[in-house]
């Protein structure tokens, strides 16, 4: 990599995280440039003083970074960033988003809602179905298919402790869409309608979203 090259990445990275008070050595500062920004990961200490109900996010290959809860509204949940990026969920759902190039502007089931219900709860024998709008794609009413399948139970370490958590896998098929993928949810025993963690594909071609709990807002636990 030639020399200027490589001054002017240090220089963005830089201008980067200007408004951290972190120090960056020269050898940090470099690595950034070249291979991006590194996951975010508080520290208990971090995540206790944050102040905020707040949920880990990492889009795909992109950092792995934290936002907050800007507002709960009944059973959604409106988190949102400071680069305008912003994703709704419902009982740990993705149902909308804003700011990511594929937009999900809504998630309605026609009859019984598997996520209301508790994940832990769904008849693994019945099709769920629901009509989905993608503004981006112009498209509105769109039928999906949801089929649970309960799997096993592993220690994940979630929000500052160790938790036994069930892994509940969606086979969501989109026909108008072309889609057909696998969803999971990581959820806990004692309390089926709390989602820690997931793994979820808003459209084809889309990368995976993972959202995982930080600091949990007080009314969900």
């Amino acid at each position: 990599m030639r020399l200027s090259r490589l001054l002017l990445l240090v220089f963005l990275a830089l201008q980067i995280l200007g408004c951290t008070q972190d120090y960056k050595s020269g050898k940090e500062l470099i690595d950034i440039a070249i291979n991006g920004l590194p996951d975010s990961n508080l520290t208990e200490e971090e995540r206790l003083a944050l102040g905020f109900a707040a949920i880990y996010v990492k889009y795909g290959q992109h950092p792995k970074t934290y936002i907050a809860l800007a507002k709960a509204i009944d059973d959604e949940r409106v988190w949102a960033a400071s680069d305008g990026i912003t994703i709704v969920t419902r009982y740990g759902q993705i149902i909308r988003t804003d700011g990511l190039p594929f937009a999900s502007s809504g998630v309605y089931f026609t009859q019984e809602n598997p996520f209301a219900i508790g994940l832990l709860s769904v008849n693994q024998d019945t099709v769920y179905t629901a009509k989905r709008d993608f503004i981006s794609e112009g498209m509105f009413g769109v039928d999906s298919h949801s089929r649970f399948s309960i799997n096993e139970v592993s220690t994940h370490f979630v929000a500052g402790k160790e938790r036994r958590l069930q892994k509940v896998t969606e086979h969501l098929s989109i026909p108008s869409l072309n889609l057909k993928t696998e969803n999971h949810y990581w959820v806990e025993p004692n309390n089926k309608q709390i989602v820690w963690r997931s793994e979820q594909q808003l459209g084809p071609a889309q990368p995976v979203v993972l959202l995982e709990s930080l600091l949990p807002y007080f009314d969900d636990i």
